[in-house]
């Protein structure tokens, strides 16, 4: 029986930030890797192994040189039998014959939320996805949740595309009880813990609202710990934090390490994850894997995955995200851990074969 010929796009696993898009491909390729009737290669643009670029070398080697002109050519040449793109927009110059071209959408906040990044940024997403999507034969997405809304999108646009989802993992994690880590970043006390980039579809603004009137009802001297890069909008959270003289209740610690986030989820009273918008949410999942208490927003994704073990808390609602915050502190959730049973790298590549054949 001729093995299946794949290509996949690794270029989002060359990051040195392996969290999230990039986590995901740098897993699902090593398990495609492992299935005897799959043969598959990984390409990349080089430029892709630079943390920061100029824009005119993000826009003519990899949205011109890789995508549009190498990507078409490497699979006419190579003899594949699938493409798995997996930064959205797949717009080569030509499409070649015989390639079943499978498309990871890994959600459309962009197309769901207008605040969520530049208005121009958004334009051009906007613009070119259904384009992308009609050069594409299957759709994957991460969640139930994420195709509910992908398919809702494709009815409007009048697009019939075969689409399902495979679920997300994370690493296993070792708990860390090192102080030191604590101490470096001047963690003394009890805190919250929040873990991602800190832009506005992770609602920090929020988040950092609620907790101060946390404080103010409950005279309580747990800190609130902030870890992850900086993203859009970053600035508004600082200026709010200075105008109410929160400086010292609030640490910032930027990009973390994997030992660091262990030791920071491991020694936190609960975690707490306020987004507007997931496809899916590795942080909690990470949370849920170190049995720490976690809050997150009462949005559809989070309830698909985490069910009864979590408090949820709506994202819009100051008052309600400080009472869940007294809460957890007092009536921890029972964790189910049972339900990491259902995220599994293994059965989330073997479903993508599964519905790779099955189109």
């Amino acid at each position: 029986m001729k093995k299946l010929k794949i290509l996949i796009d690794y270029s989002p696993a060359c990051r040195e930030d392996k969290t999230g898009i990039p986590l995901f491909v740098k897993h699902i390729y090593n398990e495609l890797k492992k299935i005897d009737d799959i043969e598959i290669d990984k390409t990349f643009c080089v430029s892709s192994l630079i943390p920061i670029k100029p824009w005119f070398i993000y826009r003519f080697f990899e949205k011109i040189l890789y995508q549009k002109i190498y990507i078409p050519f490497k699979l006419k040449f190579g003899n594949y039998d699938i493409y798995i793109e997996n930064q959205y927009m797949f717009m080569p110059l030509f499409k070649p014959k015989n390639i079943k071209v499978v498309n990871i959408i890994y959600d459309i906040a962009l197309i769901l939320f207008d605040n969520i990044q530049t208005k121009k940024h958004t334009d051009n997403w906007r613009k070119k996805l259904p384009i992308s999507i009609k050069n594409s034969d299957i759709l994957i997405t991460i969640s139930k949740s994420s195709q509910i809304d992908i398919q809702n999108y494709l009815d409007d646009l009048n697009i019939d595309k075969p689409l399902n989802y495979i679920y997300a993992n994370v690493d296993k994690i070792d708990k860390c009880k090192d102080k030191e880590i604590l101490k470096k970043f001047n963690i003394n006390s009890e805190y919250f813990l929040f873990l991602g980039t800190l832009e506005p579809r992770k609602n920090p603004l929020n988040l950092v609202k609620a907790f101060k009137k946390f404080k103010e009802e409950s005279n309580n001297s747990i800190k609130m710990v902030f870890a992850g890069k900086k993203g859009w909008l970053y600035n508004e959270v600082l200026e709010y934090i200075k105008s109410n003289s929160l400086q010292n209740e609030i640490i910032f610690t930027g990009y973390i390490s994997d030992q660091e986030k262990s030791c920071l989820l491991s020694n936190t009273k609960a975690f707490l994850f306020l987004s507007i918008y997931e496809g899916f949410g590795m942080p909690p999942l990470e949370a849920l894997e170190m049995n720490t208490p976690i809050i997150l927003s009462d949005i559809p994704v989070f309830k698909e995955l985490f069910e009864d073990s979590v408090y949820y808390a709506d994202p819009y609602n100051i008052e309600n995200i400080s009472m869940s915050m007294s809460k957890i502190l007092i009536d921890k959730p029972d964790i189910n851990t049972n339900i990491l049973k259902k995220f599994s790298w293994e059965l989330s590549a073997k479903k993508l074969v599964e519905i790779i054949c099955k189109n």
